[in-house]
């Protein structure tokens, strides 16, 4: 870990209250052993990093803590075993499989059984057994084990989805790698690029700067949530640009913006518009103890008459990789202290012929919410 990251974030102590919080949760479930799978793409990476704070390019990884025991990690390829010793949390990372991306769990089973009965269980909890396991591994492994075999993985989302102070320190940190990208799509940004070249001008700050996985969306249309294109930007446009990366530090984070090119429409201004509204009332309504669908309601108000098309959902917790709670229009549950959560409405036109998103990350505070782009949503004429 550099020493920039050391005098802003304070790793020991946040991988200290995950471990803490797990033990607490066994103790509460009555559990013997706890299993974490993970693989090593976003959605899939947050557990193996949470707990482990390594993991490894698409294959799999497998954490086994046994209630008074130093924690055991597993993986299929000899190198994946070497980075999680040189650069995770777990010490005793050890090697056993193929390697192979689809394939490679399979000789991982029987072993892991094997380690798991020697602590002669009574109660195991697994992490992604039915969500992230396909069905046939998830019944082989609970057909090796000697004891009663239970999903964890709602617990643990439970856990993630509340940040200590370091955890939130942590996220302030990715997200100011993400604004200092954003800014690139000034420059970037205009008529006759391709968004594959501005993706290419963004990427590489964010790398440059450490950044170890990343996805930079930029274009103009409906829906702006695709891989770069060979696409180029027209005159006379509104352009969704968003950087999400996940920084040396293991946080995934998301800033999305609104950029228009030449003169634009007054209905895709208006659209525009629209969506900086939104995020500005739901920057101002956000606090513990509101509904998480007042978010929904928020955004549908500024867009009753426009008459749009929903693209994506609404939200999501974020941190090490996308968190609870999830931002639908149904969800009539509570936000709590200290949740960290990005929002970004996206919609169309009802013709789908434009479109318009915008992101930001808010950690809830006890008074309301602190805005981690500090409230700049203004639509950026270049």
């Amino acid at each position: 870990m550099t020493n920039k990251l050391a005098e802003t974030y304070n790793e020991k102590n946040a991988v200290k209250y995950r471990w803490n919080q797990l033990d607490s949760m066994m103790e509460t479930e009555k559990l013997d052993v706890v299993v974490v799978y993970g693989k090593g793409i976003i959605t899939q990476y947050g557990f193996l990093y949470y707990f482990g704070g390594y993991y490894p390019i698409l294959r799999p990884g497998f954490i086994i803590y046994a209630k008074g025991q130093e924690p055991i990690s597993y993986y299929t390829t000899r190198a994946d075993s070497y980075l999680a010793k040189k650069m995770g949390f777990v010490n005793d990372a050890r090697f056993l499989g193929t390697g192979d991306v689809i394939h490679s769990e399979a000789d991982l089973y029987q072993h892991i059984g094997e380690l798991i009965n020697s602590y002669e269980p009574t109660k195991v909890g697994v992490v992604g057994l039915e969500s992230m396991m396909s069905g046939s591994q998830s019944s082989m492994f609970k057909n090796l084990l000697d004891a009663e075999v239970l999903d964890i993985t709602s617990n643990i989302e439970k856990i993630k989805s509340i940040k200590s102070p370091d955890e939130q320190e942590g996220i302030r940190q990715s997200y100011s790698l993400a604004l200092e990208s954003f800014e690139e799509f000034k420059n970037a940004i205009r008529p006759g690029r391709t968004s594959a070249e501005i993706a290419a001008d963004i990427e590489k700050i964010a790398r440059g700067k450490g950044a170890i996985d990343t996805l930079i969306f930029v274009e103009e249309g409906p829906y702006f949530l695709r891989k770069a294109t060979s696409d180029k930007i027209t005159n006379n446009s509104v352009v969704t640009a968003y950087v999400e990366l996940i920084d040396e530090n293991g946080y995934w984070v998301e800033k999305g913006g609104l950029f228009t090119v030449g003169d634009v429409s007054n209905e895709e201004l208006e659209l525009a518009q629209s969506c900086v509204n939104a995020i500005k009332e739901i920057q101002q309504t956000l606090k513990p103890g509101i509904p998480i669908n007042t978010v929904s309601k928020i955004i549908y108000k500024h867009t009753a008459k426009l008459d749009v098309n929903m693209g994506i959902w609404h939200g999501h917790g974020i941190g090490v990789d996308h968190d609870l709670p999830i931002l639908t229009d149904t969800d009539t549950s509570l936000f709590e202290e200290d949740m960290v959560i990005s929002v970004h409405p996206n919609y169309s036109d009802k013709q789908e012929k434009y479109g318009v998103s915008i992101a930001d990350v808010f950690i809830i505070t006890k008074d309301g919410a602190e805005s981690l782009s500090q409230g700049a949503y203004d639509i950026i004429k270049l």
